[in-house]
């Protein structure tokens, strides 16, 4: 465990919604945080959700397991939150008091704060109609010993997806970017303060209450006691190994389409299909992930998610922005197992099929670069 690194990533870079240049702020010191508070009033502010070991950019970054609820009702965020929880805790052998959440009403309003776009803000924002609910669920860096890895976001975003597919409702997948921020705790949110909560509260609250406690700030630091877990740092040590080795055989897998670069057929018949939305959105990461994957440029790859976008009405331009960016960080092909592309799989499958069994073989692996 790199306790020290730990210990140094307090740092955090933070926005507020009036164009001001974002700024470094150490959250461990109390008196600089209320100093920025003050100076912006205390309203709209976002925090990086990674956290800096130095008041710098190029400082390493600390990443903590997260995971976002949004929905258009808080009582349906409220219930999801809670079985996320129960998941984390049970899934993740992370203890209930070692998850720090969070409430934040207005959920559309921070979308484009964070795409840096407070143009697109209404007066109905500003004033604290909310437009969604969101609950973040965090797991403090120091639960699971947190060791700096750039890897962090692509391994969340996939324990995200894992949690959705097992049932979980209302997760957010497209909050993965590595520059993503979130709401400052104890900040005005329109009428509302962004607070901090229990599981037992989420228990014993309904949407109204949770609405009621955000009339005021909260303690900062009392509601949980984050702290080194073994078993869960262990767990959670295995799924990072696990990851790196599949990052390992799609490096391999790109060198090898690279050599011969064509666009998988699944991905052609994806590109033009008629999809409903949720089906679009998640078709429009499956596209970003392979182009980028395949070496395309940005405007390519943005080129076929709009086309696929406005051919399907999805308008979500920060959602799809979200899912680009994510897509240009984590370069990844889904996999044929994926349900879109086994949907749009031609007759016979095609040459990624090879490709693949190939990588996850390392004979077949050695045997083709000695042909080469």
């Amino acid at each position: 465990m790199n306790t020290c690194n730990i210990d140094n990533a307090r740092y955090t870079i933070l926005k507020a919604v009036k164009g001001v240049k974002p700024l470094f702020i150490n959250m461990a010191d109390e008196a600089a945080v209320e100093a920025v508070r003050n100076r912006f009033g205390n309203s709209d502010l976002l925090i990086s959700a990674c956290y800096y070991t130095g008041p710098h950019s190029s400082a390493e970054r600390i990443y903590p397991l997260r995971f976002h609820i949004v929905s258009s009702d808080l009582e349906k965020a409220r219930v999801s939150a809670l079985e996320a929880c129960y998941y984390i805790n049970e899934r993740r052998s992370i203890p209930l008091d070692c998850q720090e959440i969070t409430h934040a009403a207005g959920a559309d309003i921070a979308d484009n704060y964070i795409a840096g776009d407070s143009s697109k803000l209404t007066a109905t924002d500003v004033t604290g109609t909310a437009t969604a609910a969101e609950i973040i669920i965090i797991v403090p860096p120091i639960v699971l010993g947190g060791q700096p890895t750039a890897l962090m976001p692509a391994i969340n975003y996939q324990l995200a997806r894992e949690m959705a597919e097992d049932g979980v409702p209302s997760i957010d997948v497209d909050v993965y970017e590595q520059n993503h921020f979130i709401p400052l705790p104890n900040s005005l949110r329109g009428s509302r303060y962004v607070i901090h909560l229990t599981v037992k509260e989420l228990l014993s609250l309904d949407a109204g209450g949770i609405s009621e406690l955000a009339k005021n700030p909260r303690p900062e630091d009392s509601l949980i006691m984050p702290r080194f877990i073994p078993e869960a740092a262990e767990r959670f040590a295995g799924t990072c190994a696990e990851f790196e080795k599949k990052h390992c055989q799609q490096d391999k897998l790109r060198a090898l389409i690279l050599k011969n670069w064509q666009i998988p057929p699944c991905i052609r018949r994806l590109s033009w299909a008629d999809l409903a939305e949720d089906t679009t959105l998640e078709a429009c990461r499956v596209i970003s992930g392979t182009y980028s994957f395949l070496g395309g440029h940005e405007d390519e790859i943005w080129y076929h998610v709009l086309r696929l976008a406005r051919r399907n009405s999805v308008n979500d331009q920060q959602r799809l922005r979200a899912i680009v960016t994510f897509a240009i960080e984590n370069r990844t092909f889904m996999g044929c197992g994926h349900p879109l592309l086994k949907r749009f799989c031609p007759a016979g499958r095609c040459f990624m099929t090879e490709l693949i069994e190939e990588c996850e073989n390392p004979l077949l692996f050695e045997l083709r670069g000695e042909q080469e």
